[in-house]
């Protein structure tokens, strides 16, 4: 049975000052932090940590989800607390100063409440229901930089000094399957229903059905509805985005939503949305979007079955603590510099796909594709002189390419903002251009 001790902002407790500066530093990641949230699960724990300065007692966080915490209030909170496990150690008593909070990538303090002293029996925890409103986690980007939730305990002796700095690095993931697929709808100007499955990547067993049909509304429109059937009880949350796919390959967003699956008496509800486009509008536009008379949708879906791995990644022990402070931006523990990576590119592909601030025009005989002299420039040592070298394409912000195809242009532009086209059916027309002369209307990536 556990006990508990809870103070909210307006305090059973006041913050104390403490002036001694080693203390053991216990940092927590929670990866796909919004996908727990969404479940509406109650708690979530860190891995158990043992603190050899307090007699070897054992410890662990609690970070749990407080829905519409007072009658006169609908907001949620998110509540944290600082628990001492049972059976940990000889003192029944275990007097320390601590204090919690939650951190930026760089280490800096978002939110805390100070440091408070407490003595803590087995089975006993402390912290403040009050935390943090949820949704200022989710409209705040410091709080969750790549769904990575980071939280801080730090704790000092209250009956004697600490020698060294000691800083435990845990990590908990929730456990995601990312999914991306093509769905071709046949005899699209036709169809009743087309169905896509899922299938579970462990045992092969279809865990999510997507089903469009048509629904005719009132203003004689016909449009197009999915309805999203979760087969697996654990199946709680899904992002999904669809988008639809021209003859040219290009893509526009027709939806984009999160769909938490209610289990009802074993029988998980299904979710349904409409598309943003009418069935009569694509038919309108058939010789863009239905060659064939198919319909093409790519989709990317994110989802959680609820299982969780932690474990302790490293300790460091007797490092400053600003050193200590600056292994968060290492991701512990490594990935963090490849997580920038992966957001720098991503950035660049929504730049290069919504046309933002593009300041150069890259013109074949029959198109025209808005680009970045930046980017450009970093990426081709041909851009690059022209575009700081007194050449035409300097003044007038446009580059001429009319011996290149439009899709080798496009590809091309693709590889420059996001290194990840396949080059092998492009050798002669992007590689071998390399050593060609900026007067040259080829080009090199």
């Amino acid at each position: 049975m556990f006990r508990y001790s809870v103070k909210n902002r307006f305090g059973e407790m006041s913050p104390v000052t403490i002036t001694e500066d080693k203390c053991f530093t216990y940092t927590w990641k929670v990866k796909n932090f919004s996908f727990w949230c969404q479940r509406n699960c109650d708690t979530i724990t860190s891995p158990d940590f043992f603190v050899q300065t307090t007699g070897m007692t054992k410890w662990r966080l609690q970070v749990c989800l407080k829905e519409g915490y007072s009658d006169n209030s609908d907001d949620d909170f998110i509540s944290f607390y600082l628990e001492r496990m049972e059976s940990s150690g000889e003192l029944e008593n275990v007097p320390v100063h601590f204090d919690l909070a939650f951190l930026a990538i760089d280490g800096s303090v978002l939110v805390t409440e100070g440091v408070f002293k407490k003595s803590f029996t087995e089975n006993e925890r402390w912290g403040t229901d009050l935390f943090l409103k949820r949704e200022e986690v989710f409209e705040r980007k410091d709080y969750l930089p790549d769904d990575v939730l980071t939280a801080r305990c730090r704790m000092w002796n209250s009956f004697g000094g600490i020698e060294r700095n000691v800083h435990c690095f845990a990590r908990t993931r929730i456990t995601t399957e990312r999914r991306s697929f093509v769905w071709n709808i046949k005899l699209f100007s036709s169809f009743q229903t087309s169905k896509y499955y899922i299938n579970s990547s462990s045992d092969g067993n279809c865990i999510l059905t997507l089903k469009l049909l048509p629904v005719e509304s009132e203003m004689d429109e016909t449009f197009i509805n999915l309805e999203l059937n979760a087969t697996d009880p654990n199946f709680k949350f899904l992002t999904l985005r669809l988008y639809l796919v021209d003859t040219s390959g290009n893509k526009v967003e027709c939806l984009s939503e999160e769909f938490v699956f209610i289990d009802d008496d074993q029988f998980i509800c299904p979710s349904i949305c409409t598309l943003t486009f009418s069935k009569e509008k694509l038919v309108e536009n058939r010789n863009l979007y239905l060659p064939n008379d198919v319909l093409k949708l790519y989709c990317e879906c994110a989802f959680t079955n609820g299982s969780i791995s932690q474990e302790i990644e490293k300790i460091s022990y007797g490092c400053p603590p600003l050193m200590q402070e600056g292994s968060l931006g290492s991701d512990d523990f490594g990935f963090a510099s490849l997580d920038s990576m992966r957001t720098l590119k991503a950035n660049l592909e929504s730049s290069y796909n919504e046309n933002l601030l593009c300041d150069v025009e890259i013109k074949t005989k029959t198109s025209t594709f808005p680009a970045h002299k930046y980017v450009l420039s970093a990426r081709s040592p041909v851009f690059k002189a022209m575009f700081t070298n007194d050449m035409k394409e300097k003044n007038t912000g446009c580059v001429y390419i009319e011996d290149l195809t439009d899709d080798t242009i496009r590809r091309m532009l693709q590889y420059m903002y996001t290194a990840t086209v396949t080059v092998q059916d492009l050798q002669w027309e992007m590689h071998v251009v390399c050593t060609q002369p900026p007067t040259s209307t080829r080009f090199l990536v």
